[in-house]
């Protein structure tokens, strides 16, 4: 009694008898939550919760499964419940201009501080002009003035009277004092000075000399008395500049005295402004110094306006879109910069929120991934010049104050991405505490599929498509658990299932369609695997050309038909690949070819040696494995991989070594272990449907199939065109667990009659040995 199973019709077909009764989606409500991802769900809001420093969130998965869009909702959700952050700005800094200032205000107030710092310069455009030019300034003005030249004439007249008393006259130069002496109440020329005797020479030079003792003295004095007078002046100046503008800026400290800083800024300005009132006095044909008025300026680096907390994802996370921006302008050959040229990063706009990055957009960028790290360890945002980094000689830069961090980081990545961080970057451990898993399927559960349904009713409705009828929604799902290779499962990735919505769709319109069929989704996939199956297509060509050699009649001792996946990336299609095995005396064993030639991965190196092991168990117990075996994929011109194949030449081995036919109309895939048990492959439909497409070339007449593990059973959800051929018996799949089953399929009726099968393979290859051990061949 056989112990394989033959797969019926019945066996293949998928069955749903837990949906609801409906015409179309239209009728389902719609729902809108993530499907089957409890896990990864839970990780998230628990990440959330936590806001201890480290406990930022990993979310992977494949892409198209939805989590980008659900992570944002799930945060938005979250932040607008969340206290808005403060706002951030840049002031000058009137002590130190290459170091910024970084000041923090109530949410939303960034831009009235900035206005009111604006409105209060621009105010003084106006009023001081008034206040140095009003009656009673003038007058103050002018009473120190004329006060302090009353004494300055004072002080210079007792130097003419003191002049005149030694009968000299006085006459001011921009050196000083010079002294004439008189003769007859008339200044002395050179004619008669030089008649003087030398007594009358000598007294003269010594009244000289008291005189310029005393008016050095008069000089120092005058000089004293200028200074004295403009200090009052200035003091007069700072008086009224101090009633106008500290009045303005007492206003301001009581709208913003909520922050030590700024009273502090606000005091550093006032001082600036009062040292500097003559600018607001040039007139306007001089026009305004603009490069001035930028100290007064107000950079925003945040506004939080909006309720709630920021969410932030950044598409581009390089370095300077990450931690901000030091600009530069050139001016004149010179690049210049100054703290109105700092932008924010998106650290910056998501400061007290949340920020959300692409993982391997991150790693890609230059110097992104060490710039959020180091904002993260230190809690704090410190925006450097990135220029410095690359130039040999670094230009002057800002060094802006630091502005402390507080921001919830999630990345979105795969999973290989994850364990490649986690391994291989310390920091990454401490920095991302919480993974996030995103499943690639999702249990095929009654509530999943409904879910799934109701996934389907929102999609329409939000796109404004017309609606899946009952059996088009059937279609849909079959192909989502094809996606995913399993009838347990469902795929996951619903890009993939939206995007042959999106093709039904176009297909239903064009025939005037009230609703998408079965027939449209039906299309809809063969468009798409159209447009990428163009190498498939080719391949088939060459079997229907006879340029790939295939046997699919007859019985052929040490050949057999395998079966492999090719996958594109973008699509994955089946091949037969035809395994030819020699035997022959000698002492060598097992020889793969495409392992000599390196052609072959170490997984398929490794099945190869698993059939070593198999033949020493069940054949060499009596007579030591005396052999060679040459085993070689025919045709083959690129490399292999996997051990999908091990149970094939397995077979085609023993077939070889026992000189037992095997059909050459049956194709068979799966794994071998040590013990013959065949285990399960990757790929099977595709296995399937491709050996199916190559023997309906050369014409289905019943005795074509494959042969499969009987664990893949669960994983079969082939095309409509298969099934129909299984029903009418045109092509059949067999189910097997072990090598015993696989030639009770393969083997002659002459030789499967028998009772015990592989008794008599065990037979025939233990007679083989004995010759090849004995040294001769019948």
């Amino acid at each position: 009694m056989t112990k394989y199973k033959k797969l019926k019709y019945e066996d293949l077909v998928i069955k749903i008898d837990f949906l609801p009764d409906f015409k179309t989606t239209e009728e389902i409500a719609n729902y809108c939550d993530l499907i089957g991802q409890e896990r990864a769900i839970q990780a998230i809001e628990m990440g959330l919760k936590l806001e201890n420093i480290g406990y930022n969130i990993y979310v992977s998965g494949i892409s198209g499964s939805g989590k980008k869009k659900f992570v944002l909702e799930k945060l938005k959700e979250i932040a607008k419940n969340k206290p808005s952050p403060e706002d951030w700005c840049y002031v000058y800094n009137f002590n130190d201009p290459l170091s910024p200032i970084a000041i923090n205000l109530k949410a939303g107030t960034a831009e009235d501080f900035k206005n009111d710092i604006e409105s209060l310069i621009n105010s003084l455009f106006d009023d001081v002009p008034k206040i140095f030019s009003d009656e009673e300034y003038e007058k103050e003005r002018e009473n120190i003035i004329d006060y302090y030249q009353k004494n300055i004439l004072n002080v210079i007249e007792k130097l003419h009277s003191e002049a005149k008393k030694k009968n000299f006259v006085v006459k001011s130069t921009k050196e000083g004092f010079v002294f004439i002496p008189l003769k007859d109440n008339e200044e002395m020329n050179e004619e008669q000075y030089n008649e003087l005797s030398s007594d009358e020479k000598n007294k003269i030079a010594e009244d000289v000399k008291v005189l310029k003792l005393f008016a050095l003295d008069v000089l120092k004095k005058t000089k004293s008395l200028r200074k004295e007078m403009l200090e009052k002046l200035k003091i007069l100046d700072e008086n009224k500049s101090y009633e106008l503008i500290g009045a303005k800026i007492n206003i301001l400290k009581e709208k913003y005295g909520y922050n030590k800083k700024i009273i502090e800024y606000l005091d550093e300005l006032q001082k600036d402004l009062i040292n500097n009132i003559d600018v607001f006095l040039q007139d306007e044909e001089e026009g305004i110094d603009e490069e001035f008025f930028k100290r007064y300026y107000v950079n925003i680096m945040t506004c939080n306006k909006n309720e709630g907390a920021p969410v932030v994802f950044e598409e581009n996370p390089e370095f300077n879109n990450l931690i901000g921006v030091i600009e530069y302008e050139n001016d004149k050959g010179a690049m210049i910069t100054d703290f109105t040229m700092i932008k924010p990063g998106s650290l910056h706009k998501a400061n007290g929120g949340y920020l959300v990055i692409d993982a391997i957009q991150l790693l890609s960028s230059y110097q992104g991934w060490k710039a959020l790290k180091n904002s993260l360890k230190n809690n704090c945002i410190t925006i450097e010049n990135l220029r410095n980094q690359l130039e040999i000689i670094p230009i002057v830069s800002l060094k802006p104050e630091k502005i402390p961090l507080n921001v919830k980081v999630v990345l979105l990545g795969s999973e290989f991405l994850y364990y490649l961080l986690y391994l291989y970057d310390e920091e990454f451990k401490e920095l991302f505490s919480i993974k996030a898993e995103f499943d690639s399927v999702i249990k095929n559960t009654p509530d999943n599929v409904n879910a799934f349904l109701g996934f389907v009713s929102l999609y329409c409705s939000q796109n404004n498509y017309p609606h899946i009828s009952n059996k088009g929604f059937i279609e849909l799902y079959k192909y989502a658990l094809r996606l995913a290779e399993s009838r347990r499962y469902f795929t996951a990735r619903f890009r993939d299932i939206t995007n042959i919505i999106d093709e039904a769709c176009v297909v239903c319109k064009e025939r005037n369609g009230k609703s998408i069929t079965e027939k449209d989704i039906k299309k809809a996939i063969v468009q798409i695997e159209n447009r990428h199956s163009l190498y498939k297509d080719k391949v088939l060509e060459m079997y229907k050309e006879r340029k790939y050699i295939i046997q699919l009649s007859g019985y052929k001792i040490g050949e057999i038909n395998a079966l492999s996946v090719i996958d594109l990336g973008d699509y994955s299609f089946g091949k037969q690949n035809r395994i030819t095995v020699t035997t022959y005396r000698g002492k060598g064993g097992v020889i793969n070819i495409e392992r000599e030639v390196k052609m072959s991965g170490t997984i398929h190196d490794k099945g190869v040696l698993i059939l070593t092991g198999y033949l020493g168990q069940m054949f060499g117990q009596r007579y030591s494995l005396s052999f060679n075996a040459s085993i070689c994929f025919e045709q083959l011109y690129g490399g292999i991989e996997g051990d999908s194949a091990s149970a094939a030449e397995l077979i085609a081995l023993i077939s070889s070594l026992g000189d037992i036919p095997i059909k050459q109309s049956i194709a068979i895939t799966g794994s071998v272990n040590q013990r013959g048990e065949i285990q399960p492959v990757g790929g099977i439909n595709e296995k399937i449907e491709g050996f199916f497409e190559i023997c309906k070339i050369f014409g289905l007449d019943g005795s074509h199939g494959v042969i499969i593990p009987s664990s893949n059973v669960s994983d079969l959800i082939l095309k409509d065109e298969v099934l129909e051929a299984v029903r009418k018996g045109l092509f059949n799949i067999y189910a097997v667990d072990n090598i015993e089953e696989c030639f009770e399929i393969l083997c002659d009726e002459k030789i499967t009659k028998k009772k015990n099968i592989m008794e008599f393979i065990r037979e025939k290859i233990e007679n083989k040995l004995k010759l090849y051990n004995e040294g001769c061949l019948n």
